[in-house]
């Protein structure tokens, strides 16, 4: 007990002396600090007072000076002026029936340029503004009666001294005219003599007056036009009537002010200048004013500081004994809290960002998801090569756009290092093929080049992850794409070291591949050459502005280069051009076959107006051994073949560009196919994307005679195999397999095996459109299809419709999918169970992890790749439908308007039916405030919107969804809805009119 006492008065005495210690360390505060605090603050005041009034001070005296000099200037330059009128000479030249001879007024000018330097020209009239003479008489104005120095001399009847403008003359940046009145003997105006001055004097004062006195003079004529800028040469009229202080200078008013200039605060005097009519500024900036008060600052809170901090280090010397285990707890408690802090921020970033992720993966998902399923559609139709090719560009496009959208989900396994890279064997120059076709036609329409240049000894298969290639690839091409206006770009791939040689086994140890992307774009300087890889960071340009961006293709292109073992690297110079390359150990399997002996001495043709590609195709058909002839004109390509076809030694093959045309204005192609002297001679055309107008060439005997086509950048594969289909040195009359047009596979195949086994399908989507696209796939299959809009309705439906499969959205409303699914498996007979399979834009791994534990039987990511749906059925259902596709690779975009008309006319009723009563479901919920239904009705019209083409309308369906979300202020009578309802009416009328309709339909 007694220590326990003991404790408590040492306790009590502790904390005595700890309140001794604060009052202690209070009195010091205020006997010492304060004080100082005083007199520290004082001294600064006082100090910047004295500055800034010597500052004022000097600025006004200069701009007061700097009034005299220009005004005497200008007054001796006018009194110059007045008194060679008088003279008689001058005098006598405006008499009736006289004139001025050349020589005689370029010795005036001489005359007055050696009395005052900056002279340049001299003009004499009459009074009623008839032109005597003018010297030099090109370089000056014909017409004076609009010259303001020709009223004012007019009127006023003195001399006077004109604005300020840009004379025609060399070398002579701005000038003003001095004009006097030239009277007889009598006293009469007779004429007007005006001399042109150069106003570089005056710059040249204002410059030196800035140099000796570190002030800026700013020197305006009349009307406020900048006369004088020592900060540069003035090559354009600058008008400076909206300053302040030259507003009050031209209304005769002095002022001194501080006003926020380019660099900072300036400290500025203004004076007129009343003999003329000019104003002058002087302005100094005020940091550069003001340094020395801030030097003097800067030493006296030094000072201070040094003060208190012995006072302070002091007064805790004094403390640190008894507060050092206080502050030991406080710093541990701190540090806790800090952790627990960081702890659940990044508990919570981590939610954030894989929320993010699958809302943008959502987002994005469910409009392409109508995009493939048309796109597949318009390659059941009927399609030339062209527009096959340019459809299966599109297909790899999009595949590309999806693989960078699962991509983006894999960030942050990027970061984490744990992302997978693939080792699978893989075409290289196909690859390369694939790559560059997307970009051409974006080069087409923005008049770049684009060229692909693949080395002879290339590898023809290696091992790698093509999909991480193709990403780097895509990302760093896109890049020069969108920073390059003139000229183009190009891709090399070419071995870098040694390795087998071509023909040989493959390497023992990897080839090193590199791939060279240069461009003539803007380029990047050296301060930013490695700024350019680092996430989420762009350059700051005009272009960056405009396009936007994420900022991260090339910084996850590194990463992925990285992971596949390569180095990657940019060499730039800025405003020439950019070269990024990338090099890539791989594994080889195969090396590039040696081009068939069937082609040596056959003799070609290329007719090409471009100079880049015309050469590109003789090195690569000379390569493999073809006689190439060359010519740039389509008269001589013509003369060529039908001379060589008259000496019974015809070409074998004619490649020419499309476009080529001969007198006339026949198409070249056309005609070496319609001619019959020239039967023996195959054509292939060049094909330039983007560009249209050009009829597609025809024989004379098509079953005799078949057109291939080569699309541009010409590669060395497509090419070569175009020449062994025209030539027939395959041995397969079907067709080489590495032509474009011949490698996209048509949805329609699938249809005819489908239908061996008719499947019983549910659709249970509550989008019309989606809906429809997959009604339109799965019938065409021959499959039985009924959709249903809404989760009880599914569930109903699967339970008494006796369906093998239920394809099934995971967002519909009422019940969701995942609950509709639980319910059907709960009601459903074993010996009935249909497959379910979910079809949702939610790409998450844990979305498909639900979807199968509510009972469905597999995942389906919208994008729907309908290939691989109907491939799959057999599966899904137990039956056997024909041996399975693989899956193809997704498509970019959709043209509805090359779809069947009773397609579109489908799709048109249903987007017309639905989106109106989607919109009024949209008001409805704007009018009572419930921002929930707000949202899913926007979500909802903007993925049917997409899914269309309305992009318009989505767009606006996405702003209208973002503010439901935030929870922002909205009413009926907003823009964005009385817009979104016009583009609504202009989509359905588009859809329509695709259809055959030829006009509006109703509406609502």
């Amino acid at each position: 007990m007694t220590g326990r006492r003991a404790s408590a008065r040492s306790g009590r005495g502790g904390d005595g002396d700890l309140r001794w210690l604060l009052a202690v360390a209070l009195l010091w505060v205020l006997l010492g600090l304060l004080p100082l605090g005083l007199l520290t603050s004082s001294s600064i005041r006082l100090s910047d007072q004295a500055v800034r009034s010597e500052v004022r001070d000097r600025v006004q005296t200069t701009a007061s000076v700097s009034r005299v000099v220009v005004e005497q200037q200008i007054g001796s330059l006018k009194q110059l002026v007045s008194a060679y009128a008088e003279r008689p000479g001058v005098r006598s030249a405006v008499a009736p029936g006289s004139g001025t001879p050349a020589p005689a007024l370029a010795g005036t000018l001489r005359e007055l340029a050696r009395m005052r330097a900056g002279i340049s020209g001299v003009i004499v009239t009459r009074a009623d503004g008839r032109l005597i003479g003018a010297q030099p008489p090109s370089e000056l104005v014909s017409d004076v009666r609009g010259t303001d120095w020709y009223r004012a001399v007019s009127r006023q009847q003195q001399a006077y001294v004109s604005q300020a403008y840009t004379p025609a003359m060399r070398g002579m940046s701005r000038a003003v005219a001095v004009a006097a009145p030239i009277r007889d003997t009598r006293g009469r105006q007779v004429g007007i003599l005006a001399v042109v001055y150069s106003l570089d004097a005056i710059q040249t004062f204002a410059s030196e007056a800035a140099a000796a006195q570190g002030i800026q003079l700013l020197i305006t004529d009349q009307t406020g036009v900048l006369v004088a800028d020592p900060r540069g040469k003035l090559y354009a009229l600058t008008s400076l009537r909206e300053d302040p202080r030259v507003d009050a200078a031209l209304a005769g008013r002095t002022l001194f002010t501080t006003q926020r200039g380019l660099d900072g605060p300036v400290l500025s005097a203004s004076r007129p200048i009343p003999g003329i009519g000019w104003t002058v500024t002087a302005e100094v900036p005020a940091d550069e004013a003001l340094a020395s008060a801030g030097r003097l600052r800067d030493r006296v809170l030094t000072v201070a500081a040094l003060l208190a901090a012995l006072i302070l280090v002091g007064l805790a010397f004094q403390m640190h004994t008894s507060r050092g285990r206080r502050r030991a707890q406080r710093t541990l408690a701190r540090y806790a809290q800090a952790l627990a802090r960081a702890r659940d921020e990044a508990v919570t970033a981590s939610a954030a960002k894989s929320e993010f992720l699958a809302k943008v993966s959502h987002e994005i998902r469910t409009p392409i998801n109508g995009v493939l399923g048309m796109n597949a559609l318009l390659l059941d139709t009927r399609l030339d090569d062209e527009q096959r090719h340019y459809a299966g560009t599109v297909q790899e496009s999009a595949q590309n756009l999806l693989g960078l959208l699962d991509d983006f989900l894999d960030l942050s396994k990027i970061e984490a290092g744990r992302l997978r890279i693939e080792s699978v064997p893989f075409d290289l120059p196909r690859l390369c093929d694939e790559v560059v076709a997307p970009f051409a036609p974006h080069a087409q329409r923005q008049g770049l080049w684009l060229t692909l240049h693949l080395a002879e000894d290339l590898p023809q298969h290696v091992l790698g992850d093509p999909v991480r290639l193709r990403q780097v690839l895509t990302n760093i091409l896109g890049n020069a794409l969108k920073f390059t206006v003139q000229g183009g770009i190009d891709l090399q791939v070419a071995l870098e070291g040694s390795a087998s040689a071509p023909g040989g086994p493959p390497a023992a140890d990897p080839a090193v591949l590199r791939f060279t992307v240069t461009d003539t774009g803007i380029g990047v300087g050296p301060e930013d050459r490695d700024r350019v890889f680092e996430t989420f960071r762009q350059l700051d340009s005009p272009i960056t502005r405009r396009t936007g961006g994420s900022g991260l293709g090339l910084a996850i292109s590194r990463q992925l280069v990285e992971l596949m073992g390569g180095r990657i690297g940019l060499d730039s110079v800025k405003g020439v051009g950019s070269r990024f390359w990338v090099t890539l150990p791989v594994p080889v399997l195969t090396w590039t076959a040696p081009a068939t002996g069937q082609l040596g001495g056959r003799r070609v043709i290329i007719a090409d107006a471009d100079d880049e590609s015309r050469a590109l195709a003789d090195r690569m058909l000379t390569g493999a051994g073809l006689t190439v002839d060359q010519t740039a004109d389509a008269a001589a390509a013509l003369a060529a073949l039908r001379s060589a076809a008259a000496d019974e030694t015809p070409f074998d093959l004619a490649v020419i560009d499309l476009h080529m045309t001969i007198a006339g204005g026949g198409s070249l192609a056309e005609a070496v196919l319609t001619d019959p002297l020239l039967g023996a001679t195959g054509v292939i055309v060049l094909l330039s994307p983007g560009r249209t107008g050009a009829p597609w060439p025809a024989a004379s005997r098509p079953q005799e005679r078949a057109v291939q086509s080569v699309t541009r950048p010409v590669s060395r594969r497509r090419l070569l195999a175009a020449v062994e289909n025209t030539l027939g040195t395959d041995g397969d009359q079907g067709g080489h397999p590495d032509l474009p047009q011949h490698s996209v596979p048509r949805p329609g195949h699938r249809a005819a095996t489908a239908a061996e086994t008719t499947v019983r399908i549910l659709v249970a989507e509550d989008d019309e459109v989606s809906s429809q696209v997959a009604q339109l796939v799965l019938r065409r299959a021959g499959h039985h299809v009924d959709v249903v809009g809404d989760g009880e309705q599914a569930v109903r439906s699967a339970l008494h419709g006796r369906y093998d499969l239920v394809l099934m959205d995971c967002q519909l409303p009422g019940m969701d999918g995942l609950a509709a699914t639980t319910e059907i498996r709960r009601r459903q007979p074993d010996g009935e169970r249909a497959a379910i399979v979910a079809m949702t834009a939610a790409a998450m791994p844990d979305d498909r992890a639900r979807c199968l534990e509510a009972g469905m039987d597999d995942h389906l990511t919208k994008p729907v790749d309908w290939q691989q749906v109907l491939a799959r059925v057999s599966v899904w259902t137990g039956m056997r439908t024909g041996e399975p596709t693989g899956p193809e690779e997704p498509e970019i975009a959709a043209q509805l308007s090359d779809l069947p008309p009773e397609a579109v006319a489908e799709i048109a009723e249903a987007f017309a039916t639905a989106a109106p009563e989607t919109l009024r479901r949209l008001r409805d919920a704007v009018d009572s405030g419930d921002f929930h239904t707000a949202g899913m009705a926007a979500h909802r019209l903007k993925g049917s919107c997409a899914t269309v083409g309305a992009s318009r309308a989505a767009d606006l369906c996405r702003h209208l969804e973002q503010a439901a979300h935030t929870r922002s202020p909205m009413s009926t009578g907003d823009d964005a809805l009385a817009r979104l309802d016009h583009e609504l009416r202009l989509a359905v009328d588009e859809l329509r009119g695709l259809a055959g309709k030829g006009r509006a339909g109703q509406y609502l």
